[in-house]
């Protein structure tokens, strides 16, 4: 829903932006608040912060990235990376992933993924399973934003409720079932292939990210 301001609102909520500098940078570099977050909060637009953070010389974050979440890939991303790096053909795609910002959905999906590796190489395909169509949405507008490392985004075939996860694919299209040629287009090396495959038996724990 747009919210329609004044010119005397706008000017005061900027205003006020200016006031509360040391707290809005604060908000950003150190508690990973995102853009988006902080102008909704602040009922400013998106440019002027932008102009605003650059005036102020703020370090803008990677788009898709959080200093929450950096601060969190010692936890759950640093095991993705982890995992993922064994299992990688060319496991320098990793410093080429997005940490994906999900700091503006409503609802956060219990133990999704967070990282987002590109295509390249022997790797043609990839996705990312999250919570929710609202997770869902952000993740492709993210990810639409860098067409050549993730092309063709693309959610697989939507599921009935909006609540329900959601997989969002990049890349080549890929069997459903199909594990061992799934994990090679994936830009699995063999052991990692068959180590993939191990992992999606049906009595394997939920899919993560790919």
């Amino acid at each position: 829903m747009t919210n329609h301001r004044t010119k005397r609102e706008v000017s005061e909520n900027r205003a006020a932006v200016i006031a509360q500098k040391a707290a809005v940078v604060r908000r950003y570099t150190d508690e990973g608040a995102s853009l988006a977050a902080l102008c909704r909060d602040y009922g400013v637009g998106s440019g002027w912060l932008r102009r605003q953070f650059d005036v102020w010389d703020v370090p803008r974050r990677p788009r898709g990235r959080t200093a929450h979440a950096a601060v969190q890939e010692t936890s759950v991303d640093e095991r993705e990376r982890a995992a993922l790096a064994q299992r990688l053909a060319e496991p320098g795609l990793l410093e080429q992933s997005v940490v994906l910002d999900l700091s503006s959905a409503r609802v956060s999906g219990a133990g999704v993924s967070r990282l987002a590796v590109p295509v390249g190489g022997v790797r043609v395909a990839g996705e990312v399973t999250v919570g929710n169509w609202g997770e869902a949405l952000i993740v492709i507008l993210q990810l639409e934003a860098d067409p050549q490392r993730y092309p063709r985004v693309r959610q697989r075939k939507p599921l009935g409720s909006p609540w329900e996860p959601r997989t969002i694919c990049w890349g080549a299209p890929t069997p459903v079932d199909d594990w061992p040629t799934r994990g090679r287009m994936f830009g699995y090396h063999e052991a990692g292939v068959v180590e993939y495959t191990a992992a999606h038996t049906p009595s394997s724990a939920p899919i993560v990210q790919r």
